[in-house]
């Protein structure tokens, strides 16, 4: 072993390996790293390179010429050297953490807790260190084996608190809602016979609380910046007519006057409506300028005209709604198909019209007209019905029902059930949608054809003119008609890219169209897009059905 040893340089930084008369098929790597991990360098780095290469040159220098006895003087060969520890960071998302990386020392001192710190401080990490993990890593730095990396979280950063919207509390209970909400019976079962009374509020009375929104705590990042809370959406307090704002606080709404309470968008209105039992004989119809409120029903051969919301707590029988806002219906509308109309008469007895929205439990022979969301809670029969969406669900599956009669949505339609077992004629018709499209391309086509008949003739005539025997006369009269003839093309050009546009417009809102049947779905059915009526042809369960080409596609349900 005399012939082997290691040895530092003068400044520490390097080890030595020096070999002399050495027993060469004992000399190799797996050898030398043994005898270097039994010496006091262990610790620094080995270089497992430097030992193949100093091998290597030990056997060149035993085949030199004067050393068949052995070597006259010993290889010396760097094969092992210190290495500092290696200090690092990584943040985590938006600077909110810190993780320190320590790769431990290679025969050189391993940082201490001041080091650590001191690091830290200089990369910019200055707020949220763990004190107690540092001093964890420090003592894990002291009984790990060199070139070890220890990996820990150091510090955190404060997130910013939750900032909580406005709301507004409503603390009466609007009309509308009470007609859509059947009263509760002692057992928990609903009576959908019973809405209960109509609530009036009195003078001061409160009807709607704002909440204002809450900012949340400021938060900040490691590096010590600032975390602002997201910004809280605020709402504010509609003041509708009959309501003011508090005169001793300003986030509560309160009534102005005696009257029923109405929902409106972000507050509520006090309405003088005209209030009633039945609509029969005994009141006769009503025309009233602003809300009717029905306590019962509107009777058969009965109108309302209202320039505001009709509220009807019972039934719609046989009977005529004209309203300037919302219809609610709260049990359901009764009519029949009559047994002769004419062409522009509606065929059932009961009648809407709206331009808002209608809601009742059922609708049975009755034809509605409505701007905004037609609902009926369980089924839809034998109608005539048109609104921007026709929603028909039901948390019972034996319920939300559309069968019979033509339900004509602008946008969707969305149901249980379309159709029935017995396969009655039950009619999907988007097409009026496109009724203002469907007659400017009408009357496109019309205007184009005449002007092409014009352009034939003239061509025709151009034709028959003997250019030979023209006069001044005669090439005027050409110039004139192949002027026309220019002009009625550039025309038709125009009419054509009018066209194109206008398809372009009808295939984008089609794209949008839906139809979504959670339930079934059964032939009888048919659906119109634009202008072809398209037959279901099979009973399928829930799916959807959009337009493809000239027909229609279905889509399973999400």
């Amino acid at each position: 072993m005399n012939n082997l040893r290691f040895e530092a340089s003068e400044d520490g930084k390097e080890i030595h390996l020096i070999m002399i008369n050495m027993d060469q098929a004992s000399l190799t790597v797996e050898f030398l790293r043994n005898q270097f991990n039994i010496t006091e360098f262990r610790s620094f780095y080995l270089l497992e390179s430097s030992l193949i290469k100093a091998i290597s040159l030990y056997k060149n220098k035993a085949l030199e010429p004067g050393n068949e006895n052995g070597l006259t003087e010993p290889v010396d060969f760097v094969v092992a050297e210190r290495r500092d520890a290696m200090i690092s960071i990584e943040l985590g998302e938006n600077k909110m953490s810190c993780s320190l990386l320590v790769e431990t020392a290679y025969g050189a001192p391993n940082p201490t807790r001041e080091n650590l710190k001191a690091y830290l401080t200089k990369t910019g990490i200055i707020k949220g260190i763990n004190e107690t993990i540092l001093d964890s890593i420090c003592t894990k730095i002291d009984n790990v084996a060199p070139g070890t990396v220890i990996k820990e979280i150091v510090a955190n950063g404060k997130p910013a608190g939750q900032s909580r919207q406005a709301r507004l509390e409503v603390l009466v209970m609007p009309v509308q809602d009470r007609l859509m909400k059947p009263k509760l019976r002692n057992d928990g079962t609903v009576d959908m016979h019973d809405f209960g009374e109509i609530e009036m509020v009195e003078v001061g009375e409160a009807l709607m609380k704002r909440i204002p929104p809450v900012v949340g705590e400021l938060g900040f990042n490691v590096m010590g910046e600032i975390v602002a809370p997201p910004k809280p959406q605020d709402r504010v307090l509609s003041v509708g007519e009959g309501a003011e704002i508090s005169a001793t606080d300003k986030n509560l709404l309160v009534a102005s006057r005696r009257g029923v309470p109405l929902k409106i968008d972000d507050g509520i209105m006090v309405s003088d409506a005209y209030c009633v039992g039945d609509v029969d004989l005994n009141t006769g119809n009503i025309d009233f300028d602003g809300t009717v409120i029905v306590k019962g029903s509107v009777k058969e051969g009965m109108s309302v005209k209202a320039t505001g919301k009709v509220l009807i707590t019972d039934y719609l029988e046989s009977a005529h709604i004209y309203a300037g806002d919302e219809v609610v219906i709260g049990k359901g509308i009764l009519g029949r198909q009559k047994t002769t109309t004419s062409n522009d008469d509606d065929p059932y007895t009961a009648c809407i019209e709206t331009p808002s929205t209608v809601f009742s439990n059922y609708i049975q022979y009755a034809s509605i007209r409505a701007g905004g969301t037609i609902t009926a809670a369980k089924h839809i029969m034998h109608s005539d019905i048109m609104g921007t969406d026709i929603v028909v669900l039901s948390p019972k599956k034996n319920e939300g029902k559309i069968i019979g009669g033509v339900v004509r949505p602008l946008n969707s339609l969305s149901c249980n059930t379309l159709g029935g077992p017995s396969y009655i004629p039950t009619m999907v018709d988007f097409s009026s949608r496109f009724s203002v499209q469907l007659t400017e391309l009408s009357d496109i086509r019309e205007d184009m054809g005449e002007r092409l008949n014009v352009i034939r003739g003239m061509k025709e005539a151009l034709r028959r003119i003997d250019d030979k025997s023209a006069g001044g006369d005669v090439a005027e009269q050409v110039s004139k008609i192949a002027n026309t003839v220019a002009h009625f093309e550039a025309v038709i050009k125009e009419l054509k890219a009018k066209r194109a546009s206008i398809i372009e417009e009808v295939s984008r809102i089609v794209d949008n169209l839906e139809v979504t049947v959670q339930k079934a779905l059964f032939p009888g059915v048919q659906v119109t897009f634009v202008q072809n009526a398209v037959p279901v042809k099979q009973e399928r369960d829930g799916c959807r059905i959009k337009a493809k080409d000239d027909g229609i596609t279905y889509f399973t349900l999400d």
